[in-house]
């Protein structure tokens, strides 16, 4: 079953608009668009077609009445016009040409035009981009350009107002002479068509970024990163073989450089060996990789469907009810929740039974937070950096398919992010939105303990806090629902209660990214990681385990298949939509909980097999930096485009933008996940290991978030000396004695030593479980 769940999601899309840059506002300006009445105004039905602003039109209009270029003056702008008008008189009174006359052709043939589709939503009438800007002519005394501009109007004579400019629209793109600024243009048509119908004028490359503060602290943090990065891999690839019994390997100061090696890191990424050895989780790595898959699927869809030139056929894929997958994406969110709940419980319990005191000791605590935001923020922080001063300013200017599609506030709230509450501080404006769930996830890590901490007086007495806090979360959600009449969950597109008198923000803000209620399935994760640490051995019987899979299917098609009439229009009442709020979530852990728990005693079979298979490995430990980076790669990729997409089938979305979106992001995560995730964690283990007086080898990749999979060991070559027992003897009395610690010798497999120590622990000359690693 588990494997038809998630073989499932690789042939279908998501339609979850959760963290796109032009969510909410796109999916308003779709669902409030009168396309008829667009459709009966291109067609001449309420003007006449030489009242559409296009730039045959425009040229026209001038021709016959330049007053407007007169107002203009000596510009350079109205000198610009006025050879274009000149040259297209000539053209129409001799039909003879002059050498500026294909420059004329090439602005009207770059320049947008009104085309078919306006019943199906293609309301934006692309010109090109690029043709536009190459556009270069030499006057005597100036140099001509082309400038691309959108200009968005009403299907009316006007007047514009704001209510109507955000309901009812048409943008058409403009190729001008680079000398008109928008304003210019703006007051050109206005006067030119005698209406105030032009709702706005923006012109691309207008006033180009320039580099800030931000851009070239964040230019130089990556330089430095990528620089160590590639001399510690020219190290490691082409030295270390020769130099590894030499004492300084072992310095603080070479385990740090070498913590950036791109080489080893890469090599690390891709080394499954010991990955699914006996009291690992191996199916987490399937859940892990699919999930991701399932939310690249999602926010893919949803950009194709608001770029495409008929939005409208993108949603009627609902009507059928297989396609109600494409509209659960948020489930793989709840299965990051589940996962981390999972592992932040059944890691903490394996070092409780193993060390009680120390693990409850003030210490502890202090690393338990502190491990956690080292871990998890230097990949996050550079991604955010990265996108706020060097990408989005200068990587999007050119990308016409995206003016004026978003408002990107990262300029502003950068640091909110950086505090992990971009989810309740100045929520409206989200700083790459997508992080959303960084911040969610982070804080319930935060109130964590007050459920591990009461499992340390038993077992009975931690349930019953864990399901107190549940159940006060469901009322809370129950409560929400039933005051403030929201959706069963976060489809915008689908039809809202009338009752509903708060805007879809707050619905998001209070439901979708609000750690109370999204605390549900992440007890449910943290219940069933106590309960596999508790049992090491489970008995099954065969009509139990019937019971469980037919439980798990019946959860899934509920789940998932039950809001059919919902998405296609139909108002659920409220009851309903409260229910499957509030128990979904839970269930679908319950559903994971079931797979996981048999694969893990034993009982998966070929499900156990396939979702355990090595080659989830690698591209389980990509899924954090897959994450972060897939929606720059998602951006840039659509950005290339100078037309809308025209939608033909799902089968051509997803072979022609959805997968290679998905195998770009993987790709670009390997070179994020490298340099800085396991980077920056290889040398926080270094660093805290020193500060407490725990020499070691260079250690092994660690686990970056909850997001991670088990770290495998760091690779070695055959000859390595610490495959081989004497020697790894060797170098552990070494790095002992360099701590001032005298007298060792080997008994059993462990080095010890006479008396206690405080700078020394009993060394195991073997290789540390993976699960040790964790934090």
């Amino acid at each position: 079953m588990s494997a038809i769940i998630w073989l499932s999601i690789v042939g279908t899309a998501a339609a979850s608009f959760q963290g796109l840059p032009f969510k909410q506002e796109k999916i308003d300006y779709i669902k409030l668009t009168d396309y008829e009445q667009l459709a009966r105004a291109s067609n001449g039905f309420s003007y006449a077609d030489s009242e559409i602003p296009t730039l045959k039109n425009l040229i026209q209009r001038l021709v016959e009445d330049p007053s407007p270029i007169d107002n203009l003056g000596n510009s350079t702008c109205g000198r610009d016009l006025t050879e274009i008008v000149n040259d297209f008189l000539a053209i129409l009174d001799t039909a003879a040409s002059t050498n500026f006359t294909k420059t004329v052709l090439k602005l009207l043939d770059s320049s947008g035009k009104p085309g078919a589709g306006i019943l199906k939503g293609h309301t934006h009438w692309f010109g090109l981009f690029k043709s536009c800007q190459q556009i270069e002519y030499n006057f005597e005394d100036r140099v001509f350009n082309g400038r691309y501009s959108q200009v968005t109007f009403l299907p009316s004579a006007g007047p514009a107002t704001p209510e109507l400019c955000a309901k009812t629209t048409f943008t058409i793109d403009l190729c001008i002479p680079k000398s008109c600024s928008s304003v210019q243009l703006k007051n050109i048509i206005e006067a030119s068509f005698n209406a105030s119908f032009i709702c706005s004028v923006s012109s691309l490359m207008e006033f180009p970024n320039k580099p800030t503060a931000g851009t070239w602290i964040t230019v130089a943090i990556i330089a430095i990163v990528l620089f160590l990065g590639i001399t510690a891999s020219i190290y490691d690839f082409f030295i270390y073989k020769h130099h590894r019994d030499h004492r300084y390997i072992q310095s603080l100061g070479m385990r740090c450089w070498r913590s950036f090696s791109l080489y080893t890191n890469v090599v690390e990424i891709f080394n499954t060996k010991g990955a699914n050895k006996p009291g690992n989780i191996g199916p987490l790595h399937c859940m892990r990789f699919f999930s991701m898959v399932w939310v690249v699927l999602g926010h893919s869809m949803a950009f194709f469907a608001f770029m495409s030139s008929n939005p409208i056929d993108v949603f009627a894929m609902n009507q059928h009810r297989i396609t109600e997958v494409l509209t659960s994406a948020f489930f793989a969110v709840d299965t990051f929740f589940w996962q981390s709940g999972l592992l932040l419980s059944f890691v903490w319990f394996k070092k409780y039974k193993q060390n009680p005191k120390q693990s409850m000791a003030p210490l502890a605590w202090i690393m338990f937070y502190v491990h956690r935001i080292i871990r998890l923020s230097p990949p996050y922080y550079i991604l955010i950096a990265f996108y706020t001063w060097v990408f989005s300013p200068f990587g999007t200017q050119n990308m016409a398919v995206f003016s004026g599609a978003f408002k990107d506030a990262c300029p502003q709230n950068w640091w909110i992010d950086f505090l992990y509450l971009n989810n309740a501080i100045r929520y409206k404006d989200q700083c790459y939105l997508v992080s959303w769930y960084l911040s969610t996830d982070m804080q319930m890590y935060i109130f964590a303990p007050l459920i591990l901490v009461p499992f340390a007086f038993g077992k009975l007495f931690g349930v019953t806090v864990a399901l107190l806090v549940f159940a006060a979360s469901t009322g809370i959600n129950i409560f929400q629902m039933l005051h403030y009449y929201f959706p069963p969950t976060d489809y915008g597109y689908a039809t809202m209660d009338p009752r509903m008198t708060v805007p879809y923000t707050t619905y998001t803000v209070m439901m979708y990214d609000a750690p109370w209620i999204r605390c549900q399935i992440y007890i449910v994760g943290m219940l069933t990681g106590v309960f596999m640490q508790t049992y090491k051995k489970l008995k099954i019987p065969w009509f139990f385990q019937v019971i469980g899979w037919i439980g798990t299917l019946a959860i899934v098609y509920g789940c998932i298949f039950t809001l059919k009439d919902w998405i296609n229009g139909t108002v659920l009442p409220i009851g309903w939509s409260t229910v499957y709020s509030a128990a979904s979530k839970p269930l679908w852990g319950v559903a994971l909980s079931w797979v996981v728990i048999t694969c893990y005693y034993g009982y998966g079979s070929f499900i156990n097999s396939f979702m355990s298979w090595s080659i989830w490995v690698p591209l389980g430990r990509l899924t954090y930096s897959t994450y972060l980076v897939h929606i720059i790669v998602l951006i840039y990729i659509s950005g290339q485009n100078q037309q809308a997409f025209v939608f033909a089938n799902f089968f051509q979305m997803l072979t022609l933008y959805i997968i290679p979106i998905i195998v770009c992001a993987y790709l670009f995560s390997i070179l994020w996940a490298s340099a800085f995730e396991f980077a920056f964690g290889k040398l926080e283990m270094v660093l805290i290991g020193s500060l407490l007086g725990k020499p070691g080898p260079l250690p092994v990749r660690p686990r970056a978030t909850t997001l991670d999979p088990p770290a495998g060991g760091e690779p070695r070559t055959p000859t390595d000396n610490h495959n081989h027992p004497r020697k790894s003897f060797t170098i552990a009395v070494e790095q002992a004695r360099a701590n001032g610690v005298n007298g060792l010798h080997k008994r059993n497999g462990h080095l010890n030593m006479p008396g206690d120590h405080p700078n020394v622990e009993i060394i195991k000359i073997k290789k540390i479980d993976d699960d040790d690693r964790w934090t």
